[in-house]
C-alpha cells in the first residue's frame, strides 16, 4: 500500500457547518482533500484554521505533526471526488493549539464522523496560497514524484485548451494489506464444579447448627428431630416438593411427622441431600430403600436397586424378592427372575425355590435360558412348588403349568402325566380344564410331525437363547469328497461345534428355515460339474432334539437351484439335472407332506440366487442357455405369477442374495471372461422394492462363487465357495456391514468347501469343539466330468 500526506485543502464555504463546531469556538472550513505525496512546507501552506482569536493561523509544530498523519494514497480510479474532512480544532479561551494530544482527539472524532461526497463535477485547481507578512521558509527538498495521477481538469474558462495526456493509473492496492479492526473479545462461560459443592457444604454447616432451618422432620418410629431447610428438601425430593409447594397444610407447619419412614432411613436420606453421599450396607439397606422410595429421592432409590440386585444369593434371594415385591421394585424383580433361571438347580437342591413367589416361578419356567432340565423335570418342580402350600397355591396350577413345554415331551411322558401317578400329581392336572387342554395340545402336536413347523407356539419353541451361524454340506474339489457335516460357529469361543450330520452328503443343495426348523432339499451327493447326479431327497432338522426327519422328495431332481420359505410353504425354483436346464417350480405343502408344481419360470435358469421380501420371492441372475443373466424376477404365490423387475447392473451367476431390512443384496458370483473362461464378480449391489432401483455398494475384497450366505446381527456373512480368479476352493468367511458399507474377513470354515450352504438358527450348543476337519467320505462312487 502507498502512503501519502494531505497536500492541499480547498475550503468549501457552501457546505454546512457541523452542529458541534460552535461548542469548540471555531469556524470550520470543510476541505476537499487530495491524497498525494507532499512535504511539510507544502502542507503548512495549504491548511488554514480560523478561531475566535485570529492572532495565529499557523499550525504549531505539534499540531502540524497531528495534521499530517499518513493516510492511504488514493488513485484517480478510487473515488477521486471523495471529500473527506480533516479539521484542526483549537480550544476556546487562550487561543492555544491544545497540544498534539487534544488536537489529535479532535481530528479523530471529526474525521471519523464526517465524510462528504460532493456532486459529480470536474475538479478545480486550488487557488494560489495568499502570501503573508512572514518571511518565506526555506524550500523543502524536492519530494519524490507522486504515483501517476490524472491532472486536475482545467477550469471551464480554459476548456478550449487540450488536456495533457493522462499517465497510466497506479495498480489497485491489495485489499488484504488494509488495516483491519481488531477482533472482538471471545465470549466465554465459566463453570465451577467446586462452587456447587461449596454451596452444598455451606448448607450442611447451617443444618449442623440449625441456622436458617425452617422445618423439623420427625420419623415415624421415634421422636428424634431433624431440623432442615424447606427449599433444600423440596429441590431434592418430589415428595417434599409437593408438600411444600402444593398448598398442603404441612406447608405452614413447623414440625412434620413422617409415618412410614424409620429414623435410620430418614437420617441417610437427609445426609445424602446435604452431602451427596450415603453409606449403605445390608444392615441399613432396607431402611434406606424404603425411605428413598417413600420420599421419592430417585438417585438413592436407583443406587439401592443396583446394590440390591448385585447382592442376590441363594441364601437371601427370597428376602430380596419380598423387599422388591413390597416396594414394587420392578427392576429388582426382573433380576430375581433371571437369577432364579440361572440357578434353579442349586435352589432345587436346597428347596429354597419352594418359598419363592408365583410370579418368580412362572418367569423362571418360561425362560429360554434354563439349562440342564428336561420338560418332565420342570413339570415335577412346578408340581412340588404347588404342593408346598396347597390351599393357597391350588389356584396357581395353570399359571405355572402353561409354561411347561408339554409338546416337547415324548409320548410316554405325556401318558405318564395324563393317565395317572400314584402320588396324585395327575389328579391336579385333570382337575383343571385349562391344564387338560395343555395335554391335548401336546398330544395333537406330536401326532402331526410334518405339520409341526406351522403349529409353533410358546410351548413348542426350543428352550435355548443361543443363536448362531450354521454351515452344512459342500465339496472339497481336490479330494472330490462331499461333506455331510452340520456345524455351528460359536462366536464366544471362536470354535466350530458339530451338530448331528446330515443323513446324506450333499452340495449345491437348497436351504430354508420355516417355523424354527431347517430344511435341506436336492443338490448332489457326488462331485459332478454338469449336475447329472442331482438328487431329489429332502430332510428337516429339528434343533430341539438335534434330529433329522426325512420328508417327501421333490417331483424333479434338481441342483444349482434356489429354495425359499414363503407364507408357510417351500418353493424350489429352476436348476439343472441330467436332462439339462429346467424352468419348473415346485411348492411343498406341510399339511399334505407333498410337492406340487406351480407356474414355471419364463425361461430355464440355474446358478441363480433368491430371497424373500414381504409377500414376494425374488430371483436374480443365473445362467440361461449357457449365458449369464442380470435379470430380476419376482414371484407372487397368491397370484401364482412371475413379474419382471429392474435388471442388475452386472451379469452374474452362482452368486448369493439376501434381505436386510428393505434392501435385497446380491454379491459375489462369476461371469464369462472371453468365450471360454470365468472371472469372479467382485461388485455388489442392492435392490429397493419401493423405488425399483439398484444401487452399487462396496465390492468384495476377494471373489466367492457357489457360497453359503446368511444374515446375523444385521451383518451379511458370505461363507466358503470357489474363487475363479484363484482357481481354488476357499475357506474364508467375509462379512459385510450395510451401515458402514464395508467388508472385513472374520473367520474361516474348517476346510475349503464349494457348494456349501449357511443359515442363522437358534440351537442347543453342544459340548466340545471341532478342532480338525471331520469330513466323511461319501459312500457313493465319485463321478468326474
Amino acid at each position: 500500500m502507498t502512503w501519502g500526506k494531505v497536500l492541499s485543502v480547498t475550503s468549501c464555504s457552501s457546505l454546512k457547518m457541523p452542529p458541534f463546531a460552535s461548542a469548540f469556538g471555531v469556524r470550520v472550513s470543510l476541505p476537499t482533500v487530495q491524497y498525494v505525496s507532499a512535504s511539510k512546507e507544502e502542507v503548512s501552506k495549504s491548511v488554514q484554521i480560523t478561531g475566535h482569536r485570529e492572532t495565529d493561523n499557523r499550525l504549531s509544530q505539534a499540531a502540524f505533526t497531528q495534521a499530517t498523519t499518513l493516510v492511504p494514497l488514493k488513485s484517480p480510479s478510487q473515488n477521486t471526488n471523495l471529500m473527506e474532512v480533516d479539521v484542526l480544532l483549537t480550544c476556546r479561551g487562550n487561543g492555544d493549539d491544545g497540544g498534539p494530544g487534544r488536537l489529535g482527539r479532535g481530528l479523530s472524532r471529526l474525521s471519523g464522523r464526517y465524510q462528504f461526497r460532493p456532486p459529480a463535477q470536474p475538479e478545480r485547481p486550488p487557488p494560489p496560497v495568499q502570501p503573508d507578512d512572514r518571511p518565506p521558509e526555506a524550500p523543502a527538498p524536492p519530494a519524490p514524484p507522486p504515483p501517476a495521477a490524472a491532472p486536475a481538469p482545467a477550469p471551464p474558462a480554459a476548456a478550449a485548451a487540450p488536456p495533457p495526456p493522462a499517465a497510466a493509473p497506479p495498480k489497485r492496492p491489495d485489499k488484504g494489506t488494509k488495516p483491519k479492526l481488531p477482533p472482538r473479545p471471545l465470549c466465554k462461560v465459566f463453570s465451577s464444579d467446586e462452587h456447587g459443592a461449596a454451596v452444598l457444604q455451606g448448607f450442611d454447616c447451617f443444618r449442623a447448627d440449625e441456622t436458617l432451618c425452617d422445618v423439623i422432620l420427625v420419623p415415624g418410629d421415634s421422636k428424634k428431630t431433624f431440623p432442615v431447610h424447606r427449599v433444600i428438601m423440596a429441590s431434592s425430593s418430589d415428595y417434599f416438593k409437593a408438600m411444600f409447594t402444593g398448598g398442603m397444610r404441612e406447608q405452614e407447619m413447623r414440625e412434620i411427622k413422617l409415618h412410614g419412614v424409620t429414623t435410620l432411613g430418614l437420617k441417610n436420606i437427609i445426609d445424602f441431600i446435604y452431602t451427596s453421599k450415603v453409606s449403605l450396607d445390608l444392615g441399613n439397606l432396607q431402611d434406606t430403600l424404603e425411605a428413598a422410595n417413600f420420599l421419592q429421592v430417585m438417585p438413592v432409590l436407583s443406587f439401592c436397586n443396583q446394590l440390591l440386585s448385585s447382592e442376590i444369593t441363594i441364601d437371601n434371594c427370597v428376602e430380596v424378592e419380598n423387599i422388591a415385591t413390597d416396594l414394587l421394585l420392578e427392576e429388582v424383580l426382573l433380576n430375581i427372575g433371571e437369577f432364579v433361571s440361572q440357578n434353579l438347580s442349586a435352589l432345587v437342591q436346597c428347596d429354597r425355590y419352594l418359598q419363592l413367589s408365583e410370579a418368580t416361578m412362572a418367569n423362571a419356567l418360561a425362560s429360554n435360558s434354563l439349562k440342564g432340565f428336561s420338560e418332565l423335570e420342570l413339570y415335577h418342580i412346578a408340581r412340588q412348588w404347588l404342593e408346598h402350600d396347597p390351599p393357597k397355591r391350588h389356584a396357581s396350577v395353570h399359571a405355572l403349568m402353561r409354561h411347561i413345554r408339554f409338546p416337547l415331551m415324548n409320548p410316554g411322558e405325556l401318558i405318564q402325566i395324563s393317565q395317572g401317578d400314584e402320588d396324585g400329581g395327575s389328579a391336579m392336572m385333570r382337575s383343571d380344564t385349562a391344564c387338560v387342554n395343555l395335554l391335548l395340545e401336546a398330544s395333537n402336536y406330536q401326532m402331526m410331525p410334518f405339520m409341526q413347523p406351522s403349529l409353533q407356539t410358546e410351548r413348542t419353541q426350543i428352550r435355548s437363547a443361543s443363536t448362531h451361524i450354521l454351515a452344512l454340506g459342500g465339496v472339497m474339489r481336490q479330494q472330490l469328497v462331499v461333506s455331510r457335516e452340520l456345524r455351528l460357529y460359536d462366536e464366544g469361543t471362536g470354535h466350530w461345534r458339530a451338530l448331528r450330520p446330515m443323513e446324506v452328503p450333499r452340495y449345491q443343495h437348497g436351504v430354508a428355515l420355516l417355523g424354527g426348523f431347517l430344511f435341506i432339499v436336492g443338490g448332489q451327493s457326488t462331485y459332478d460339474t454338469k449336475g447329472k447326479t442331482a438328487i431329489d431327497s429332502a430332510y428337516r432338522y429339528d434343533p430341539r432334539f438335534d434330529k433329522w426327519l426325512q420328508i417327501a422328495p421333490l417331483n424333479e431332481k434338481r441342483t444349482f437351484f434356489h429354495l425359499s420359505a414363503l407364507k408357510g410353504k417351500l418353493f424350489a425354483v429352476g436348476g439343472r439335472n441330467a436332462s439339462g436346464e429346467i424352468d419348473t417350480v415346485e411348492c411343498y405343502n406341510l399339511k399334505k407332506n407333498e410337492w406340487t408344481f406351480v407356474t414355471n419360470m419364463v425361461e430355464p435358469h440355474y446358478g441363480h440366487a433368491g430371497t424373500v421380501h414381504g409377500d414376494l420371492m425374488y430371483i436374480s441372475g443365473g445362467i440361461t442357455r449357457d449365458t449369464f443373466q442380470k435379470e430380476l424376477w419376482s414371484y407372487d404365490p397368491a397370484a401364482d405369477e412371475w413379474t419382471r423387475r429392474a435388471d442388475m447392473t452386472e451379469l452374474r451367476g452362482l452368486h448369493c442374495m439376501c434381505t436386510v431390512g428393505d434392501r435385497l443384496y446380491v454379491m459375489g458370483g462369476n461371469h464369462f471372461r472371453g468365450s471360454s473362461d470365468y472371472d469372479d464378480v467382485l461388485g455388489c449391489e442392492y435392490y429397493s422394492p419401493e423405488t425399483e432401483q439398484w444401487t452399487v455398494v462396496a465390492p468384495m475384497p476377494r471373489g466367492q462363487s457357489d457360497v453359503g450366505v446368511t444374515v446375523f446381527n444385521g451383518h451379511i456373512y458370505v461363507v466358503g465357495g470357489y474363487s475363479w480368479n484363484s482357481r481354488c476352493m476357499v475357506e474364508i468367511v467375509q462379512r459385510y456391514d450395510p451401515e458402514q458399507d464395508a467388508w472385513d474377513r472374520v473367520f474361516n470354515v474348517l476346510e475349503p468347501l464349494g457348494g456349501i450352504r449357511a443359515c442363522t438358527m437358534t440351537v442347543h450348543v453342544p459340548e466340545g469343539s471341532v478342532d480338525e476337519a471331520q469330513i466323511q467320505d461319501c459312500p457313493l462312487p465319485t463321478a468326474k466330468s
